[in-house]
């Protein structure tokens, strides 16, 4: 997107020069002829950069600079003039003024100070972006959300981790950020300074699950050579976090129940009971009320689980945040990949957020990682991303290419890029799919595009 310019000179010949030049140039420019308009004008649009000549008839242009500075201070704005002392253009540059030319001037002069101001302004919009992201992350335990539901949601967490509640439950689907909620539920409680356990229950063999849970004495089993804490110990005055808690069999479930009821338990070959002080924050994408109407999990461990639950909505009942989280982890790719992303395209947008997202954030972040890693470019195109993004008809509108009855007769090349042209249109724009209907690779149908030259 190019940067909106705001010129105000009160010399109609110099006015109109300065907006021709720099339409030219591929800026969106706006013009006032006097320092009310330009100051009028500023309100209504809030330009990236200013053009501003110091004297302007009704009001000054340091007057124009003073409120400009005063209600957008990261605005660049640009002097001009041929009649100014040294001491108003001091005085300019003392409130802000990000540059001062002297009249007469070059337009290539205007041109190249123009464009270092406005890459400036995106520059210092980018970084200041980051910067706030970064805060937001870190207020958030790395959550990243902007949308409603999940504003809600953080003030619901945050109320549960401050409480005396023992047991903590974190349902959704795979990839919505389960375990980053666990973490912040730690970090924001009274027991943050304690440690943070976790065990993913899906990968614990069942035999191993009571000694990982509560440890074992030296000489419990046949490999049992030392003496072992178990996870409950290590965690105590701290958080335990079981994810993927549905994945843990009744006999596991049954010793864990036992230990949240009574908040002792045995170290596998002891005898002597032992307590700790520990909040377990379980978590799981499985349904488990069903799970425990079908008798495969226990329903009393699910009420003890359940004293406190926090639901998290999936990416796609949240779209606010889906283009926002999109443009995080393309810049965060920057670093990582060595590469120059400045942002998405606005039809690339539309393909991310209206896409269902199985795979939640974890899938976002998959899906952009591989395109800023695969593509070189500074805005993230819709070719760039997998097809399965871009609805595809389920069938394409049949019939023969019309031609006007009384004009010459199409050669094969022009009724074949035709075609081309109207299944690429009916695809949105996406090369990729439009390619699949073809029954071609995408690299076919961008070179036959080339060969034809621009429609």
């Amino acid at each position: 997107m190019s940067a909106h310019v705001l010129v105000a000179d009160d010399e109609a010949l110099i006015l109109q020069s300065l907006r021709g030049v720099l339409l030219q140039e591929g800026f969106e420019v706006t013009a006032a002829s006097s320092g009310e308009q330009a100051w009028q004008t500023f309100v209504a649009t809030r330009p990236d950069v200013v053009l501003l000549d110091l004297v302007l008839g009704d009001i000054s242009g340091i007057e124009v600079l003073r409120r400009i500075r005063q209600l957008s201070p990261e605005t660049k704005v640009i002097l001009i003039s041929a009649h100014a002392t040294l001491e108003q253009a001091v005085e300019a540059m003392k409130l802000g003024g990000y540059d001062f030319i002297r009249k007469p001037f070059e337009l290539e002069e205007i041109v190249t100070t123009v464009r270092n101001a406005a890459r400036t302004s995106e520059l210092e919009g980018r970084v200041d972006y980051l910067a706030r992201r970064a805060r937001q992350q870190h207020d958030s335990g790395g959550l990243l959300y902007s949308s409603a539901v999940m504003v809600g949601k953080l003030r619901e967490i945050e109320l549960i981790a401050r409480s005396p509640v023992q047991t903590v439950l974190i349902q959704g689907e795979s990839g919505t950020g389960k375990q980053l909620v666990a973490q912040l539920l730690h970090e924001r409680s009274p027991r943050r300074s304690g440690p943070f356990v976790e065990l993913n229950c899906s990968t614990l063999p069942e035999t191993l699950v009571e000694s990982e849970l509560f440890g074992h004495e030296r000489g419990a089993f046949s490999d049992a050579r030392e003496r072992k804490l178990g996870l409950v110990e290590i965690a105590d005055t701290g958080t335990l976090f079981l994810d993927e808690i549905g994945d843990l069999s009744l006999s596991a479930q049954a010793k864990l129940l036992t230990f949240l009821e009574q908040r002792t338990f045995r170290r596998v070959g002891a005898t002597a009971l032992r307590k700790v002080d520990v909040r377990v924050v379980a978590a799981t994408h499985r349904d488990l009320r069903a799970m425990a109407a079908s008798k495969e999990f226990r329903g009393d461990l699910l009420f003890r689980l359940n004293a406190m639950t926090v639901e998290l909505p999936p990416l796609r009942e949240r779209p606010d945040d889906i283009v926002l989280l999109a443009e995080h982890f393309l810049l965060a790719a920057n670093q990582e990949y060595r590469k120059a992303w400045q942002g998405i395209a606005s039809s690339a947008k539309s393909l991310l957020t209206g896409y269902g997202w199985p795979g939640n954030v974890r899938e976002l972040r998959a899906m952009i990682s591989r395109a800023a890693l695969l593509y070189d470019d500074t805005l993230l195109q819709p070719e760039y991303l997998p097809a399965e993004l871009a609805p595809v008809p389920t069938r394409l509108p049949s019939g023969p290419v019309s031609e006007p009855s009384n004009g010459p007769i199409a050669t094969l090349a022009e009724v074949e890029l035709a075609h081309i042209r109207r299944v690429l249109a009916l695809c949105g724009g996406n090369r990729t799919v439009a390619a699949q209907h073809l029954g071609v690779t995408r690299q076919t149908l961008s070179r036959r595009l080339e060969e034809s030259g621009p429609s």
